[in-house]
């Protein structure tokens, strides 16, 4: 008698065993894949973010290094850390539950540390960052044979990316550098005095110059008689928010030298846990005692300090 035919089927535990091999490969797969992707994701944050650093800093440097000092006792050269009070007229939205904290625990503009190892990476330069304005020759307007004078402000901005800074509901909300110019005509008109222009206060949103900037500041430096630098001008103590500076001859705040220049710029990660944090929409962490440590230990985790030495400009203009 001839033996059957042999079944040439799996079984169901070998059956079993191939979708338990699929499900682990399809899994391992998965997990390769989305940490390719998440490296792919930070990859890009920090390329979009170096490259729009890169700008910002070349923009500040031409500026600063095209500084011009008119020899009156004009207000050529400000420096202002904006009092929370007056923020809401440069264009912030404040109404948010919780923004970035205010001067009491944001502004140490020396960094606490000890004078020989105090270091502009370490400083706070208050909840608004500076607002830096100056006199410069750095660019020439489509028509112009020559580098005219103009208006020229940095500052910081937390609004919507678009829409009102008001919107109920709003684009996602960022804090920005903006670059904010004059005309050359409107600065002869006006005057070299640049603590006198309001329309240095509130930027457009096509001012925009680096996304995810939580703080901007500066030291500055004037040269002593043998060359070195000394002490900054500016900050002289923690709490210092003003340097008002004119290129009248003896002056008692001089047109500064050399500036050191600080931003602090968030990962896109960063940006948008601040977000969630400041729209009170996540609950803060029990091991943070207060909401103005919690946003600070996230930001210190999640963000990038860039700094240049700045030569300023030296041409005295009558």
């Amino acid at each position: 008698m001839r033996p059957g035919p042999k079944n040439a089927g799996f079984t169901v535990i070998e059956l079993l065993v191939a979708i338990t091999i699929t499900v682990v490969l399809a899994g391992l797969l998965i997990s390769v894949t989305s940490g390719a992707l998440d490296v792919w994701q930070r990859t890009q944050s920090r390329l979009t973010m170096n490259a729009q650093v890169k700008v910002a800093m070349d923009l500040l440097a031409r500026d600063l290094q095209a500084v011009v000092r008119p020899v009156t006792s004009d207000i050529a050269f400000a420096v202002d850390v904006v009092p929370t009070g007056e923020l809401g007229a440069h264009n912030w939205r404040m109404a948010d539950p919780q923004i970035k904290p205010d001067d009491a625990v944001s502004l140490q503009a020396l960094a606490n540390a000890t004078r020989a190892e105090q270091r502009i990476t370490d400083a706070r330069f208050g909840r608004s960052g500076i607002w830096l304005r100056m006199i410069a020759t750095a660019e020439r307007s489509a028509g112009e044979k020559f580098r005219l004078p103009r208006a020229v402000a940095y500052q910081i901005n937390r609004r919507p990316v678009s829409g009102a800074v008001t919107d109920t509901l709003p684009a996602p909300i960022r804090y920005t550098l903006y670059r904010t110019r004059l005309k050359p005509d409107e600065t002869f008109t006006g005057g070299y005095a640049v603590i006198n222009y309001g329309e240095l206060m509130t930027p457009g949103t096509d001012e925009a110059l680096c996304d995810n900037v939580v703080d901007f500041g500066v030291w500055c430096y004037v040269r002593q008689s043998d060359g070195s630098l000394g002490d900054p001008v500016y900050p002289t103590d923690n709490k210092a928010v003003r340097y008002h500076a004119s290129g009248a001859s003896g002056a008692v705040n001089p047109i500064p030298d050399v500036v050191d220049v600080m931003l602090r710029v968030l990962t896109n990660n960063g940006a948008e846990r601040l977000e969630q944090m400041e729209l009170g929409r996540v609950t803060r962490p029990h091991e943070f005692a207060s909401n103005d440590e919690w946003w600070w230990s996230v930001v210190e985790a999640e963000s990038q300090v860039f700094t240049m030495r700045i030569e300023v400009g030296a041409a005295a203009m009558p």
